[in-house]
């Protein structure tokens, strides 16, 4: 399983983050109601901690994983952020750029190169949870990925959101991934 953790984190940051999870058209539930106003301020934020926590498919903890996040100032904006820009209706246009490398103890580096941004509308809910998405421009390497996207959910905090995902594989093992964004 260590070795699929590190296409897990790339897959999970290109798909997910970036495409904000659910394909066009779905819905996580159908009773849903569309966010009216924004949670989240619209501004430019900066990736500041990444933790996930992987589980078998029986409920076992396999391991839990903080990591370590190198921004790459040679590329704009000078490191790995989200831009949020509230459109109304629920949603929120999504544009991921720059680069960094994630480092967590036992696993490889998962480098995130989004120098080539990708931008996505991600409708939400009233409790943040992603109910729609679609992909304006595919970007971070835009790769596909045999992961299920279970749920996303942005939560704002002080000074910023956090972005809370969880993916499964064809095993049933579960991936719990969160990444916290402040407000540059």
């Amino acid at each position: 399983m260590k070795n699929i953790l590190h296409t897990i984190l790339i897959s999970f940051f290109t798909f997910t983050v970036i495409s904000c999870a659910k394909e066009s058209g779905s819905s996580s539930s159908s009773t849903a109601t569309t966010m009216s106003t924004a949670s989240i301020a619209d501004g430019t934020y900066k990736l500041t901690a990444t933790t996930q926590k992987v589980y078998y498919s029986n409920g076992t903890l396999y391991g839990s994983y903080t990591y370590e996040i190198s921004h790459d100032s040679s590329v704009t904006p000078g490191y790995l952020a989200v831009v949020l820009e509230w459109k109304g209706s629920g949603v929120y246009r999504v544009t991921t750029k720059g680069k960094a490398t994630l480092s967590a103890s036992g696993i490889d580096d998962t480098p995130i190169d989004c120098t080539t941004n990708g931008i996505d509308d991600a409708t939400l809910d009233t409790d943040g949870n992603v109910t729609n998405n679609t992909i304006i421009q595919t970007g971070c390497g835009g790769s596909s990925s045999s992961l299920e996207d279970v749920s996303d959910k942005l939560t704002a905090i002080s000074g910023g959101f956090t972005h809370y995902a969880v993916l499964k594989d064809s095993d049933s093992n579960q991936y719990q991934i969160t990444y916290t964004f402040q407000k540059q």
